[in-house]
């Protein structure tokens, strides 16, 4: 455990001191185990790669059968867009209707 010196000797700002003096013994050997836990912690974060971003392989699916729609490029009908159950397009009264429904069920 870090006596009040060895804090002392070590640069840490006054207002972190002065806080860490307030407490008890076990709680300032409570601080410096999560303080020892974190750099820890940190140090193997840097020496491992996050597995968020994995390395890619090019051409992984290279010969994979691949398949899209001949009109995919076309353009899509207006009723796709403005259908009869668009939320944005109903009047209150459609949209209390379609929720009566749903407590029905």
């Amino acid at each position: 455990m870090m006596n009040s010196q060895a804090l002392e000797s070590l640069n840490i700002p006054e207002d972190v001191l002065n806080t860490l003096f307030v407490l008890s013994p076990e709680q300032r050997h409570q601080v410096f185990d999560f303080v020892r836990f974190l750099s820890q912690h940190q140090q193997s974060d840097l020496k491992q790669p996050s597995a968020a971003s994995p390395r890619r392989i090019p051409d992984l699916d290279r010969g994979a059968v691949i398949w899209m729609s001949d009109d995919f490029d076309a353009p899509l009908a207006d009723d796709f867009w403005c259908e009869a159950n668009d939320p944005l397009t109903m009047t209150p009264a459609q949209i209390q209707s379609i929720n009566q429904s749903i407590q029905q069920i």
